[in-house]
């Protein structure tokens, strides 16, 4: 009876330890292999639509996230008599009130729309804003304590919450060369004789195949970069 509990302990050590081996085999492989955050975001490329000169915003023919192609005439400006328009090539003087047309200057859709039909606006006056949704990236914010195994070129699986059990694959195009709150409004820079040390995380852009699918801007996704 001994004996059989003796083995019995036994069994039950080495199943114990076989577990355990494999689960900090698994742990330093997928650390080893891989380059894991959730903390990632859709992102594209947004253009500002402007007043070409001084004049009154007389017409605006879009709506938040209305899709418009290149060229696409959006709406009118009545520019003020004397006001410089800006024309392919050239500037002309308008001698008297005229009419300008508001073009899109890339396909996109309309993100927002910043001011009113009435209003008096400057050279140079937002209008709307659309972002292209033809040059889709994602954002992932790596670890400084794991980017140094990042590279541009390596490859990445990417999933994203607004599409669930659907992976996209993407490619590492861009490590931008400083933190992400090294910018901040806010600095983290302690002078009050008070310091808590916290891991500061590198922006890092990839592309993504998401043929098929519309990714919208600011969704959030996880990124998974294999590394070796």
């Amino acid at each position: 009876m001994k004996q059989g509990r003796l083995i019995l302990v036994n069994i039950l050590i080495i199943l114990a330890l076989v577990i355990i081996g494999g689960i900090v085999w698994y742990t330093w492989n997928q650390n080893y292999t891989y380059v894991s955050t959730n903390d990632a975001q859709i992102t594209a490329p947004s253009v500002p639509i402007v007043a070409l000169a001084p004049g009154t915003l007389s017409n605006l023919s879009v709506n938040v996230g209305q899709h418009v192609n290149q060229g696409q005439v959006i709406g009118q400006e009545t520019v003020a008599g004397g006001a410089t328009v800006p024309t392919k090539g050239s500037k002309t003087a308008s001698t008297g009130s005229t009419t300008v047309n508001i073009v899109a200057p890339v396909s996109g859709r309309i993100a927002t729309i910043n001011t009113q039909v009435g209003s008096v606006m400057a050279t140079g006056t937002p209008i709307v804003t659309e972002v292209n949704l033809g040059q889709i990236s994602v954002v992932a914010n790596i670890p400084e304590t794991k980017i140094r195994n990042v590279q541009i070129g390596q490859t990445a699986t990417i999933t994203v919450d607004a599409h669930p059990g659907v992976s996209f694959t993407g490619t590492v195009q861009e490590i931008q060369p400083t933190t992400q709150s090294f910018f901040s409004l806010i600095p983290t820079t302690a002078t009050a004789g008070t310091f808590t040390k916290v891991t500061q995380r590198i922006p890092v852009i990839l592309s993504i195949d998401n043929a098929g699918y519309t990714l919208l801007p600011g969704e959030s996704a996880e990124v998974r970069i294999t590394v070796h």
